[in-house]
């Protein structure tokens, strides 16, 4: 699974940016807007079925992903702050480390 990008999290709940190519992110990526989608469909209409007409999940196409990577990269920092950022998004949305739920297993 790609979120075994993870990296292990700071002292004081920092946390640290995910590793990876660029490829590894979006897979990352993609997982968070799987999360995120359902959670928002949830919100809006609990158990039910959303309505017809609704708005599909549609991630970002790889390509737009990596162009705002690549735009990042002309920023002081930018790569780090893309990569934390996405690591941040993992963790609220429980997109976890393959590696860490075999340390819990274990």
């Amino acid at each position: 699974m790609a979120a075994n990008l993870l990296t292990s999290f700071g002292t004081a709940g920092s946390i640290s940016p995910l590793a990876g190519s660029i490829r590894d992110l979006y897979a990352v990526y993609l997982e968070i807007a799987k999360q995120d989608h359902a959670c928002r469909i949830a919100a809006l209409y609990g158990k039910q079925l959303p309505p017809a007409g609704h708005t599909p999940f549609r991630p970002l196409p790889f390509e737009h992903f990596e162009a705002r990577y690549k735009a990042v990269l002309d920023v002081p920092a930018g790569d780090e702050i893309f990569r934390k950022q996405l690591a941040r998004q993992a963790r609220v949305y429980g997109v976890e480390a393959a590696s860490e739920s075999n340390r819990r297993a274990a």
